[in-house]
């Protein structure tokens, strides 16, 4: 798993966009996960799964043929990693959309016209590169190394 984080604004949606395009075209199977830091409300009222949830059930999975959504209590939520165990354990790579309290190898995505005071520094140890969102050759390029040197 690699992380990228960066405030709001500053492009890495579509850094991120261009990363796994190329990583795919290298030969890689690549998956990713996007956390949002705000609610996410799938269920729609009177809907099924809204109904379910409002009959008191703690967690509703809607499963359709190529979607699924998981929706719970906050204190059942799944932790990144048991996600990528359950979902993605085909893919080389897993680039992860924030997450920036994980720990994770990250890649910083800095564009110095956006800056945010009340955002801070990624947990993690490892820093694989700080890019502008327009630098995908160096970004791919520090993506693949990390992944040369864990395998």
């Amino acid at each position: 798993m690699i992380s990228f984080v960066a405030p709001s604004g500053t492009g890495k949606t579509s850094l991120v966009e261009q990363v796994i395009a190329a990583l795919i075209k290298s030969g890689l199977n690549v998956a990713a996960v996007k956390h949002d830091a705000h609610r996410i409300e799938l269920d729609t009222e009177g809907k099924d799964s809204w109904r379910m949830r409002q009959a008191g059930a703690s967690g509703t999975i809607l499963a359709g043929q190529d979607q699924l959504a998981w929706m719970g209590l906050p204190e059942d939520r799944p932790q990144l990693g048991d996600l990528v165990d359950l979902f993605f354990q085909r893919a080389d790579v897993v680039i992860v959309e924030g997450y920036r309290s994980a720990g994770l190898p990250t890649v910083l995505v800095r564009r110095p016209e956006i800056e945010d005071p009340t955002w801070h520094q990624p947990a993690s140890e490892l820093i694989l590169a700080t890019v502008h969102p327009s630098a995908v050759d160096e970004t791919v390029s520090a993506v693949l190394a990390h992944i040369a040197s864990v395998r």
